[in-house]
């Protein structure tokens, strides 16, 4: 499955039954439009999805979007390695709550912590 398509699965699956016209336009902006104008590969793509989830805490969309980057070309250690340098910029206390949320999606997986690496 490609990144697009288990993107926009992963939104359907929150929004399809009650807001279809806006799960539209989420498609088509994110999906389609802003996706074609960017030429980076994939990885490089989502690991600055997972960078910009963390600066604007939008905490819910990189709970859809770190198991979308999981799958799809970026490491447990590349997701880590973008979290770790969040502190920094960010402050501690905004990026506590996506410490938690990736150890949660990676636990869930299977995946062992603290990772090697």
């Amino acid at each position: 499955m490609s990144i697009k398509d288990e993107a926009q699965a992963a939104h359907a699956n929150l929004l399809a039954k009650t807001d279809p016209e806006a799960l539209e336009r989420i498609n088509h902006f994110a999906f389609d439009e802003l996706q074609n104008d960017v030429d980076l590969p994939d990885r490089t793509k989502m690991l600055s999805t997972l960078a910009y989830l963390l600066g604007c805490q939008g905490l819910d969309e990189y709970k859809i979007m770190l198991p979308v980057a999981l799958d799809n070309s970026v490491s447990p250690v590349g997701a880590k390695e973008v979290l770790y340098q969040a502190p920094d910029y960010l402050g501690l206390s905004r990026v506590l709550p996506f410490f938690k949320a990736t150890n949660d999606i990676l636990t869930a997986r299977g995946i062992k912590l603290p990772l090697a690496g």
